[in-house]
């Protein structure tokens, strides 16, 4: 059942994020509005995120995972919230969530990997269950990120299992590729951060590895929790941002070197 106070727990939990920001003002019901909330939602919790629906373009959507193991899909209604789906109760907590369009047709799916390291992908029409990974049996999952990293038409589901990197086609959800390098983060991110106009997988206690080959192409001691990609110095380049001891460190990994 959908709480009466929750369009006011999202502005009030965007207030928080603002740091300060008024807090009248973030209780505004349009969509601009309510799209900004959640983006800055998604941007604090691995487990919430807003859900693109080109059958509705005038609205807003997001799914996000309770406690309770349950995805939920909440889509907006004349400025109030309502659950269109939910998800039968998950194998383990969720820990991250993401809403993706894998096979390129215009529609996201929803995907999600959980504390039992479990992966699962629903469709976004119909919200059937597309694909559970009961057959890997890992041992563990630590991190995920979606991305085209083989450069075919479809994006890849991209996770660090048993603390390797390994990703998965995203229409077929066969496992593609699977790197030989034991890593152990907590967060990943894929981009281009060293100007060759290839994407790299960052890894937030310390690695970059070629996202094609899957080999390392440099090491350090960490970036630190969380980690984040911004151009810091102009030149065009991401840099890796990352907060350690409650300080933030910028790096380029171009020069291999922390720069701030």
């Amino acid at each position: 059942m959908i709480r009466k106070s929750l369009c006011s727990a999202l502005a009030g939990v965007a207030a928080v994020v603002l740091l300060g920001a008024n807090a009248s003002s973030a209780q505004g019901t349009a969509e601009g509005t309510l799209v900004s909330k959640i983006q800055l939602l998604s941007a604090k919790f691995p487990s919430f995120t807003l859900f693109p629906n080109p059958e509705k373009k005038g609205e807003t959507s997001f799914v996000y995972a309770d406690t309770k193991r349950i995805v939920h899909l909440y889509e907006s209604d004349g400025g109030t919230l309502r659950e269109r789906w939910k998800s039968f109760p998950l194998e383990g907590t969720v820990k991250s969530l993401f809403a993706e369009d894998l096979d390129r047709d215009g529609r996201a799916e929803v995907i999600a990997f959980t504390s039992a390291a479990r992966i699962y992908v629903w469709g976004g029409a119909k919200f059937e269950l597309l694909w559970e990974s009961v057959e890997e049996k890992f041992k563990s999952l630590s991190a995920m990120a979606i991305a085209d990293v083989d450069r075919d038409p479809a994006l890849e589901i991209v996770v660090v299992a048993d603390n390797k990197i390994v990703y998965y086609d995203g229409v077929e959800y066969f496992r593609e590729k699977e790197g030989r390098d034991f890593v152990e983060p907590s967060s990943i991110l894929i981009a281009d951060v060293d100007g060759d106009q290839a994407l790299e997988i960052i890894t937030n206690d310390g690695y970059v590895i070629d996202a094609t080959t899957l080999n390392i192409e440099w090491a350090t001691d960490g970036f630190g929790y969380p980690i984040s990609l911004f151009d810091l110095d102009g030149d065009g380049v991401l840099d890796v941002v990352g907060e350690s001891g409650g300080s933030l460190t910028f790096w380029n990994v171009a020069d291999r070197r922390e720069i701030w």
